[in-house]
């Protein structure tokens, strides 16, 4: 995380932290009205803060160094390991716990109007998209929004802990790995209005099946005391399953069928025309691709829950960019059009950005690196994606990672697979010319981007 993110500025007393937390303190009764006013989860900071969490993480116990923390500009510590306690700190059963509940104690304190959004692919886009709108519809400063893709159960109780009593909305973003997270993180945001983007293969290794993926999704829906609204996409195969016995909640749905709430026709590559039960307009965008429609008919379905006119959210979306590594279009200085979608890669989304790809003129060439976390169809689903490539007329398909061998042995003569970047590279800007069209993706661990930051020059 960056460091920025690593502390935060609240304004709690220690007494409160302490009953918050349900922790210990066994430092002298002076010291329980000692304003807390900045947190962080960093021991090294330079900077001075009241209070350090030691959180537990894959690779390192944030006890072992409360007392670095402690002689470093830092006040008192909250600790989940008796070993170190002292006079300055706090004893709790968990770090990562104690963290999430002074968070839900901020955002219960100022009462913003939380927003919600999960899903398996464009949960960051969407959040942009509805950020980009209410800064038209609120201003900066009125709302909270998740940095980057600081989802999790740290990122996410970092987030709260920058509300703002000025704050009367925040947007935020809930991933997942395994099922149980997105129900710990909904407690943890209470959201008013909760959103599913779609239901995709991401992280599928560690649930067995969509079905299992679905259900973990549906959390959302079920552990927020004050949610009001669900936000469906109509399209989706599992959209019966997510809408099934929420009858209590006012549903909006979005999509391109008519039958959804929020729907669209699209006119062309640049434009649209939104549809929303009140009003329509045409709107230009930014972003390629049919499921970056999707992800901004999702954001004006929030958008519409929360009554933004429609002249706002066209603003707002006439206004987003393409984001880093996401169907980022990138002119290099021979004259072709690289498209960056190198930030991660799973089944759906590689299909999808093939779309892209296959929609453009000039010369085709498909770089890909292999698709993580799909667990033992790994090979089955590197060969489907073999299978879909061949549907289309692409000059070049070069490939790295032990993975996309499948892929490769479904191709044909101008497609080759290769043992190391440096290899690859030099195929490509061998073949590559002004008319070249190249479409770099793969996943995280696969650092595509590597390959993008090589051809532009």
């Amino acid at each position: 995380m960056p460091p920025d993110f690593l502390e935060q500025k609240i304004n709690i007393t220690l007494k409160k932290i302490i009953e918050v937390t349900k922790g210990s303190f066994i430092g002298p009764v002076e010291s329980l009205e000692t304003k807390i006013s900045s947190i962080t989860i960093d021991s090294r900071s330079e900077k001075k803060s009241d209070l350090y969490i030691a959180i537990i993480g894959k690779k390192h116990d944030g006890n072992k160094f409360t007392e670095e923390a402690l002689s470093n500009n830092i006040q008192f510590a909250i600790i989940s390991n008796p070993s170190f306690q002292t006079k300055k700190t706090i004893l709790v059963e968990s770090g990562k716990t104690a963290l999430a509940n002074i968070a839900s104690f901020l955002r219960d304190q100022i009462k913003p109007k939380i927003i919600a959004i999960t899903g398996s692919n464009g949960k960051t886009s969407t959040k942009e998209i509805i950020v980009s709108i209410m800064n038209n519809y609120l201003g900066k400063d009125k709302f909270l929004y998740t940095a980057g893709n600081f989802n999790n159960d740290i990122g996410l109780p970092l987030t709260l802990l920058n509300l703002k009593n000025s704050h009367t909305h925040a947007v935020l973003e809930l991933g997942m790995n395994h099922a149980g997270e997105i129900a710990k993180l909904t407690r943890i945001a209470e959201p008013h209005i909760a959103l599913i983007t779609n239901i995709g293969e991401a992280h599928i290794e560690n649930f067995k099946s969509k079905d299992n993926i679905a259900e973990a999704k549906k959390e959302l829906f079920n552990n927020s005391k004050q949610l009001e609204i669900s936000i469906l996409p109509r399209d989706d195969e599992y959209y019966q399953f997510l809408a099934k016995d929420k009858k209590d909640l006012k549903q909006i749905t979005f999509g391109f069928t008519k039958e959804a709430t929020i729907n669209c026709k699209v006119l062309n590559e640049k434009t649209i025309t939104i549809y929303t039960p009140k009003e329509s307009c045409d709107v230009k965008i930014n972003l390629l691709g049919r499921h970056n429609v999707s992800n901004i008919l999702a954001a004006c379905a929030c958008s519409y829950a929360l009554d933004i006119p429609l002249n706002l959210m066209k603003e707002g979306i006439e206004a987003v960019k393409p984001f880093p590594g996401r169907l980022e279009i990138i002119n290099s200085n021979n004259g072709a059009i690289i498209i960056n979608d190198s930030y991660n890669a799973n089944p759906t989304s590689m299909r999808e950005s093939i779309d892209v790809l296959v929609a453009m003129k000039g010369t085709k060439i498909l770089v890909i690196g292999d698709m993580a976390e799909l667990g033992k169809n790994t090979d089955k689903y590197h060969q489907d994606l073999g299978d879909y490539i061949k549907k289309f007329q692409i000059d070049f398909t070069l490939a790295i990672g032990r993975h996309t061998k499948v892929t490769m042995q479904q191709l044909d003569k101008n497609d080759f697979w290769f043992d190391s970047k440096k290899a690859l590279l030099s195929e490509l800007l061998r073949i590559i010319d002004s008319k070249s069209i190249i479409l770099v993706k793969g996943s995280r661990f696969m650092r595509m981007e590597e390959i993008v930051n090589k051809i532009i020059l």
